[in-house]
């Protein structure tokens, strides 16, 4: 199993859960309104400086999933641009 983390601008949000729809990924857990900077993006601090901020999503996926969401994700930063979506994975089991 793998444990993926897509961070994203707000922006795209409507873009990335259709995404995972498509994928048939049903289970997953989205922070709002999370504030950061990336190396290559600017902040996101949600104020006048620093406007917008992201959502993070953390689904837990089989490994046939993993490469659904990777193929899907992948299109959807290819076409929203390089700055607006991360997707990170690790391994991982459920302990309880």
């Amino acid at each position: 199993m793998k444990m993926l983390m897509a961070v994203y601008d707000v922006t795209f949000d409507d873009d990335v859960m259709e995404a995972l729809a498509a994928c048939g990924v049903a289970a997953w857990t989205k922070w709002e309104r999370c504030l950061g900077r990336g190396r290559q993006s600017p902040p996101r601090l949600g104020d006048a400086v620093w406007p917008g901020f992201n959502c993070a999503l953390m689904m837990m996926v089989s490994a046939e999933e993993e490469i659904r969401v990777r193929e899907a994700l992948g299109a959807v930063h290819q076409r929203i641009g390089q700055q607006a979506l991360r997707l990170f994975g690790w391994e991982a089991q459920a302990l309880i």
